[in-house]
């Protein structure tokens, strides 16, 4: 299958001079979404019952790490924008966009903060959104093991140590 057929290109959002990559088309198509998530769980280098948390990233990295953390049996955290969390402890961490910065946070839950985790997003751009949650996981304790995107877009180097699906194709 090509993931590629499901990625609508929108031009100038959501500023100018950005090619937007949307997901939508294959998320709302249920095979192409179910064969896309047994994809990305076969990306996973260690075993499966080595993975204790799968931890998406604000807002669309939910939606694929729901997904992977129900099929590997693990346990789900979330990185979430700043001011987004009630957490009374939480760890904050600024990273950059490919249009901007903007600021991470998780967190701290004792209870849920030992063991293996995979960070997972929808979109590698610049790369700074999965570094900075990955940092994030290991300032509460979670040792991350894997990193997946469902969609690289070409822009980030020094990526080779972050799984992604889709390649995409430049036309």
């Amino acid at each position: 299958m090509d993931y590629n057929d499901y990625i609508n290109v929108v031009e100038d959002f959501p500023i100018k001079g950005i090619k937007y990559k949307d997901i939508q088309p294959l998320l709302a198509d249920p095979q192409a979404f179910e064969d896309a998530i047994h994809a990305m769980v076969d990306l996973i280098d260690v075993p499966l019952d080595e993975i204790d948390y799968v931890v998406g990233i604000e807002s669309r990295g939910f939606i694929f790490a729901t997904a992977l953390a129900w099929i590997t049996n693990s346990g789900l955290r979330i990185v979430r924008k700043k001011g987004k969390l009630p957490n009374r402890r939480k760890f904050s961490k600024p990273y950059g966009l490919e249009y901007g910065k903007d600021e991470l946070e998780i967190g701290y839950i004792p209870q849920h903060d030992l063991g293996n985790c995979i960070v997972v997003d929808d979109v590698l751009a610049t790369g700074g959104t999965i570094e900075a949650a990955s940092e994030l996981c290991e300032m509460v304790g979670l040792n991350v093991v894997d990193k997946l995107c469902l969609l690289d877009v070409g822009i980030y180097k020094g990526k080779e140590h972050i799984k992604c699906l889709i390649k995409w194709k430049m036309y």
